[in-house]
């Protein structure tokens, strides 16, 4: 039985993104109120709470994935700080 594991990396601007695989997402932080970044996932769809993100910074984005994920395992990580592959 596979299980479906994504790692949400929350920016708030864009940039270089070092990683590119299918276990990674990039999801902007704050896209309710800003303006938004090309190929991302924002976290102004479904469930959320985008337009709390100047008082929450990346929580927006772990709550956005909470809520509107249907991965198996969720993880997250900061766009400047990555986990080792």
């Amino acid at each position: 039985m596979s299980q479906i594991i994504e790692i949400y990396v929350a920016m708030h601007k864009d940039g270089k993104r070092p990683i590119e695989n299918e276990i990674y997402q990039y999801v902007q932080g704050g896209s309710a109120i800003n303006k938004k970044i090309d190929n991302v996932i924002h976290d102004d769809s479904g469930d959320n709470i985008s337009e709390l993100n100047p008082f929450y910074c990346e929580l927006t984005v772990q709550y956005w994935a909470w809520k509107n994920s249907k991965a198996d395992i969720k993880g997250m990580c900061h766009y400047r700080r990555f986990f080792s592959t």
